[in-house]
């Protein structure tokens, strides 16, 4: 039964991937018949590592631009309550030297490279994280994959809303206010958290807002849409 693609299709999920084939490749080197110093195995766990650094900093930068975004408009439009002291991400010392570029096309090769080994079994495979679910398994998750949504007002305004990624590529995230006949697709992103930043259909009137997100895979949606959550935006 064909199998399908063994990489994972989020910056997150390949992190991961890339860092447990690191961990895991000294224990089946030598049923391969790999040397340790093969140049391949060498550059794999630099990239592993470096990769794996980049995408958690990647994630403390976005965190950081919301925070001062909420500064920001905290000092310009002033409010009840002062959102919490801003910081300014810092890259620690030991943070991995950077990599030729290229790290997904490396991985894939080297990935390629083992599984055409004599020596190479579905076992090893299952072990280094190379081996994809069938395409029957794949179809049946994908029907009933269904992500986790959770959202909160912000105190400079708008909601915040975030949700669970799994192994979708994007997310489409929906809205659904007063006099809103069927939810809105507000947009599809790629990294969350998403900020619903639309103004208050009535100045000053809090509102409550309904939201829900669904995966999203090679342009298409699949899967069942979240539960419905719901936020009371106040400005």
């Amino acid at each position: 039964m064909p199998h399908s693609d063994y990489i994972k299709h989020n910056d997150d999920g390949l992190a991961t991937q890339m860092f447990n084939f690191s961990t895991n490749i000294p224990t089946e080197l030598a049923a391969l018949g790999i040397l340790a110093t093969d140049a391949d195995i060498v550059q794999q766990a630099l990239d592993a590592a470096r990769f794996r650094a980049v995408v958690e900093f990647t994630s403390t930068m976005q965190s950081a631009a919301m925070g001062w975004t909420a500064e920001k408009n905290f000092e310009r439009d002033g409010g009840s309550l002062a959102p919490p002291s801003q910081t300014i991400p810092v890259l620690p010392p030991d943070f991995p030297p950077a990599v030729p570029a290229g790290i997904l096309p490396r991985f894939r090769s080297l990935a390629q490279r083992i599984k055409r080994l004599h020596t190479y079994t579905h076992a090893i495979g299952l072990a280094l994280g190379i081996e994809g679910p069938t395409a029957a398994s794949l179809a049946a998750i994908a029907a009933t994959a269904q992500p986790i949504a959770r959202g909160r007002a912000l105190v400079s305004g708008g909601a915040e809303i975030n949700s669970t990624k799994g192994e979708a590529e994007a997310l489409d995230v929906y809205c659904q206010r007063d006099g809103d006949a069927a939810p809105i697709h507000l947009m599809r992103v790629m990294h969350l958290p998403y900020i619903d930043a639309r103004p208050l259909l009535a100045a000053g009137q809090p509102e409550t807002r309904e939201y829900h997100t669904i995966f999203v895979r090679n342009d298409q949606q699949y899967g069942q849409p979240s539960a419905t959550i719901k936020v009371v935006v106040t400005s």
